[in-house]
Order: C-alpha cells, then sequence, then structure tokens
C-alpha cells in the first residue's frame, strides 16, 4: 500500500495476503498496517454481459470513538450483518437503503448522498520544484553539470518530470536570493 500524506516521501508499507478474498485481506491490512479495526464487505454481481452491480462497505470507528468501548464493540458486532450485503445489493436497492437495513438500529445518520471516487494524485511540476530544494544548491549544480538536468517519476501515478538544467540553474539563483535577503 502507497500512501501520500502531503509531506516528505510517501509512505510505503506491506502486509501478507491472509487468503484470496479482497476484503479479508484489506481489513487485514487496515489492522495490521494502519493499527484501524475495520469491518469490509465486497461483492461484485456478473451476468453474461459484464458486470452488473458491484459495491462495498467499510465500517471504521474514527480514532476518537475508539475510546469508547461499548461503541466500538456495539459496531463490530453489528458488522457480521454485512454478510448479507450481497443478498441485498442483488436486489438492486441504493446503499442508504442497504445501510440502513444493516446498520439502521444503531442510531445512526446514513447520509442518502453518494461520491463518485476518482483517482487523483498531487503531485504537480510545481510542487516537485519545491521537493528539489532540498537538495541544495550543491546538489543541483552538480544535476546540471553531470547530468544536464534531472528526472523524477511519482511514486504514486507514475508521471516522469524532466527538469531541463536551465530550470535547475533558475532554481539556484531563487534559493541563493532567499538566502541572501534573509540575512539581510
Amino acid at each position: 500500500m502507497l500512501r501520500d500524506i502531503g509531506y516528505g516521501r510517501p509512505y510505503n508499507s506491506t502486509v501478507e495476503l491472509i487468503n484470496s478474498e479482497v476484503s479479508d485481506d484489506i481489513a487485514y491490512y487496515l489492522s495490521n498496517s494502519e493499527q484501524t479495526a475495520s469491518a469490509i464487505e465486497l461483492d461484485v454481481l456478473v451476468n453474461d454481459q459484464g458486470v452488473e452491480r458491484a459495491g462495498g462497505i467499510l465500517i471504521q470507528v474514527l480514532p476518537k470513538a475508539h475510546r469508547d468501548e461499548e461503541l466500538s464493540k456495539l459496531v463490530y458486532a453489528q458488522a457480521g450483518r454485512l454478510k448479507d450485503f450481497s443478498k441485498l445489493l442483488g436486489q438492486g436497492l441504493p446503499m442508504a437503503e442497504i445501510m440502513t437495513l444493516l446498520l439502521g438500529d444503531l442510531g445512526l445518520e446514513i447520509l442518502p448522498e453518494t461520491v463518485p471516487l476518482r483517482f487523483f494524485c498531487p503531485c504537480t511540476r510545481d510542487r516537485l520544484m519545491g521537493a528539489m530544494r532540498m537538495f541544495g544548491t550543491d546538489e543541483l549544480q552538480d544535476m546540471i553539470e553531470k547530468d544536464k538536468g534531472a528526472e523524477a517519476t511519482c511514486d504514486i501515478c507514475g508521471e516522469v518530470y524532466n527538469i531541463q538544467a536551465d530550470e535547475l540553474a533558475a532554481l539556484i539563483q531563487r534559493m541563493d536570493e532567499e538566502a541572501i535577503a534573509a540575512r539581510s
């Protein structure tokens, strides 16, 4: 699992797979790597044309609520009901209704809105240039002289950035100017 928490290098962790059930493996990862107890149920219904319906439920007690042992026990006891998820998904029920049927008696407010998922990588050329400052002017100058520039590949999306020697020289100049201004 690779996670970018917004600063430094992305965090990378690995746990072994416990079986071929994706939801079990993800729950195991979250429990062991993230130290977050989780209940997950995923299902895909397939027909002759391909995927008819797919859905999933992830239940986690938020960090501050973990202090309330009774709430945690109650939520995870209810998680056993998630095994009915496949049947309810197959009936074509909306997710809000499925959640109400599975967890509604907990007194939770289940919002009917859905949010489409999308992949997003926060990398940009500007962000990379900001990170290049960490090398310092001597190392940047060495990149100019030896490599005629620099190349960086994002660990998250795989985008390759080629930084030309003149861009590195301009970065060195800005860094030198900022150092002079800071001393003044």
